[in-house]
């Protein structure tokens, strides 16, 4: 048996060295001259501030790019270079521990080279050539994920240190990733409240109640907010009279100038939103007031906000215009006609449905009891709405492009689901043949 066991380390090995090179020596053209979007220019002046001064910290982006331009020296096609390599490392490590949550040695190799196999798709694998948050957003949401499976394969205290390093970095990479770790943190306070987990998974809710609430302070500092509130209130908000009319009685000086910004992003019209003197009691009316008057509206109605996502969820899973966001030399590594089927694109509702059904009934069945890779499977499932409901109501810019991870999410659930599902299928025919035989 412990022979098996070595032939299949050292095949896996084979796969991931395989895998590496293949990443590593493909799309140089690409990597020498990575794709700069428009807030690549922010970025890039955050990470020449010094460590030292407080506009680093906590300025209108989020700390983890800015911190890798840094550390790069700014050397764009070098943070290329930086972020495929944690990408390949952070892949890695899921397919990994994956694998070993597999009974089955085909299955262990099966779902190893599926999990390395979804990173290739063009949706996940171009951003490592572009100079936003993407790929170490997506890098981070993986290598936690891995660590969190590490962590049901025994409990140690430094696999906790590890995940909770790895969910600190994973909110200052993007601010609705904290609200994700605010998620995971509810969720794992109702399994010990059920008595499903043990009272220790509270030190990691603690944890992410902790990140998420520093997350939350570091946003305001830096006032990263207020440009995708604008974008929200000149696309979205003054497009709806009932929107209009609800902020105004929570105190939106609603002006003939305001009124004009309609259809308009925070940067439109020379940055009017920032500039016009006659918009400056709607500054600071949404300095004091936006956050909380738009939460109330989006509150007032929860049918409605929660329909206006669900009609979304289609079109920004799967992100037809991603490809316009690729660098020059980018050159898909998997096939177009092949990705659907490692990628879903298609039936994005229906599979949701289905799939969270699936955890509905994987938490009446107590499967983590049998496989605690299920456990993980719930927790990553049941954000998923709220996950999307937070990133479409959070900016109306680029929605698609803020649901990548929304998306990430309902792949791993559809590999993990049919992973586990043929591994207790598995199991469960062995187990037949030896009573019958």
């Amino acid at each position: 048996m412990s022979g098996s066991n070595q032939k299949v380390k050292i095949l896996l090995a084979f796969i991931f060295l395989a895998y590496a090179i293949i990443r590593l020596i493909t799309n140089l053209p690409a990597r020498s001259a990575p794709r700069e979007l428009v807030d690549t220019a922010a970025y890039l002046r955050i990470s020449q501030q010094p460590v030292s001064d407080i506009r680093f910290w906590g300025d209108k982006r989020p700390l983890v790019f800015p911190l890798l331009l840094k550390i790069s020296e700014q050397n764009t096609s070098l943070t290329s270079l930086l972020q495929t390599g944690f990408a390949i490392l952070a892949w890695g490590l899921l397919a990994l521990f994956v694998s070993a949550s597999m009974r089955t040695v085909w299955l262990q190799l099966l779902s190893f080279g599926m999990i390395l196999a979804l990173s290739l798709v063009r949706h996940l694998a171009n951003w490592d050539y572009v100079m936003m948050t993407e790929s170490l957003s997506v890098s981070w949401f993986v290598l936690f994920l891995a660590l969190g499976i590490w962590l049901t394969h025994g409990w140690r205290v430094d696999k906790v240190i590890a995940l909770c390093v790895a969910g600190l970095f994973l909110a200052f990479t993007r601010d609705t990733n904290a609200y994700l770790l605010l998620m995971l943190a509810g969720m794992l306070i109702l399994a010990v409240l059920f008595r499903w987990a043990q009272p220790r998974v509270l030190i990691l809710a603690a944890f992410f109640l902790f990140t998420f609430l520093l997350n939350n302070i570091n946003s305001e500092t830096g006032g990263r907010w207020i440009f995708p509130l604008n974008n929200i209130v000149g696309r979205r908000i003054l497009l709806s009279t009932e929107a209009v009319r609800s902020l105004e009685s929570c105190g939106m000086p609603v002006t003939p100038a305001l009124l004009e910004m309609v259809n308009n992003y925070g940067h439109s019209q020379d940055s009017a939103f920032y500039t016009n003197p006659e918009l400056e009691d709607y500054r600071i009316w949404l300095a004091a007031h936006g956050k909380t008057c738009y939460m109330k509206w989006l509150l007032s109605n929860p049918i409605r906000s929660v329909g206006q996502s669900l009609n979304q969820f289609q079109g920004l899973i799967a992100f037809a215009d991603v490809s316009k966001f690729f660098a020059r030399g980018y050159d898909p590594l998997l096939p177009w006609f092949v990705e659907p089927f490692i990628y879903p694109v298609k039936f994005i509702l229906p599979l949701w449905i289905i799939l969270t059904i699936g955890a509905l009934i994987a938490i009446w069945k107590r499967a983590w009891t049998i496989n605690p890779l299920w456990g993980v499977y719930i927790l990553l499932n049941l954000p998923i709405l709220p996950h999307l409901f937070i990133t479409w109501h959070g900016d109306a810019m680029a929605p698609e492009r803020h649901a990548l991870s929304v998306g990430l999410q309902l792949a791993l659930c559809l590999w993990i689901a049919i992973f586990l599902l043929f591994d207790q299928f598995m199991l469960q025919r062995k187990s037949t043949k030896k009573v019958n035989g």
